[in-house]
């Protein structure tokens, strides 16, 4: 009796297996061998998403050679040919929301998974701010996009899972009031959107109601209402990251933050912004806070959501969002 190859295990076995690998090493198993590919078709190393688990963190945007710091301080190198002259502007899930030549599109980094959507209202963004509810292949997801111009009006543009063009949505506020935009995330039907001055503001698109304004105050203060995550505002230095990195000292760094299970509160990272330069010329990099999954798009999975005919390279498919996708125990009053 010939000996059984390690190709030849059972399907079943072979994903039991795969299901149970982190990131690096789903991407390994993968390589192995064709069936083995095959059959971990629909792990997504979800164990590193676990509420112990911190982030990953992905330097990019110079070229198509990235850096990625794992949660334990590894690093690797990765090729990452769509992020070249990109801008992630929202990450969650181990998806990011990618603007690059005039276009966004969702895109899972360690898959190639890129799901286009329909032409944002400005070609150009500067200092935009994203959130998505959930992961861009579930049917109840939505996007918002927020932007400030100089007449001080917060404007939100959203897009939901089968529509085919952007919605504005407009909020006038004091400047007084309310800062830049730094952080924004989604949490039990709502949008927070947040500055670096503890003013928050909401937008629940569900509601009669959709706006308000809150402001985050001491835990100690008589308070009716409780965000519904913790904040990390400062994580970038406080991780050291340029120094895990191995970069110069004297870097200018933007990063995209995210948000994150801890238990019964996630948590979210905010936007930073590192300047260490004396010239006003330096080359900034760009950086993501992102939770290490890996995801696969299925065209026969999608039919009634995306266009059917997709483009397949190598492992990645690329959809048309267009039939259809967009989803603290600190204290505020």
């Amino acid at each position: 009796m010939a000996p059984i190859s390690w190709a030849d295990l059972p399907p079943d076995l072979i994903e039991s297996i795969s299901n149970r690998l982190g990131l690096i090493d789903l991407l390994s198993f993968r390589g192995v061998c064709q069936n083995w590919n095959l059959a971990s078709f629909t792990s997504s190393a979800e164990i590193e998403s676990t509420s112990c688990c911190e982030p990953w963190f992905l330097l990019y945007g110079e070229n198509s050679q990235c850096s990625l710091l794992s949660g334990n301080d590894k690093k690797y190198k990765i090729n990452i040919l769509e992020l070249n002259g990109a801008t992630c502007i929202a990450s969650k899930e181990g998806w990011l929301l990618v603007h690059r030549e005039g276009s966004l599109f969702f895109f899972c980094p360690f898959s190639r998974a890129k799901i286009e959507l329909p032409q944002f209202p400005y070609s150009e963004l500067k200092d935009h701010v994203a959130a998505f509810s959930s992961a861009p292949t579930c049917k109840d997801c939505i996007v918002c996009v927020v932007c400030q111009n100089d007449e001080m009006d917060v404007l939100l543009y959203t897009l939901s899972h089968g529509a085919v063009a952007w919605t504005m949505h407009k909020y006038t506020h004091t400047r007084t009031c309310f800062k830049s935009v730094k952080a924004a995330t989604y949490v039990d039907k709502t949008f927070y959107f947040l500055d670096d001055t503890n003013q928050v503001i909401k937008f629940s698109p569900e509601e009669d109601v959709k706006w308000a304004r809150r402001q985050i105050v001491d835990h100690h203060s008589e308070c009716r209402e409780f965000l519904p995550f913790f904040i990390k505002r400062s994580c970038f230095e406080e991780k050291s990251i340029i120094e895990k990195l191995g970069l110069k000292n004297d870097v200018w760094i933007t990063s995209c933050g995210t948000i994150v299970p801890t238990g019964k509160y996630p948590k979210l990272f905010f936007n930073e912004s590192i300047n260490k330069t004396q010239e006003s010329e330096s080359c900034c990099h760009k950086g993501v806070w992102l939770t290490p999954r890996f995801y696969q798009i299925s065209p026969g999975t999608c039919k009634n959501d995306f266009t059917v005919g997709s483009i397949r390279l190598l492992d990645f498919i690329c959809y048309s969002f267009l039939a259809g996708v967009v989803n603290s125990a600190a204290e505020i009053n």
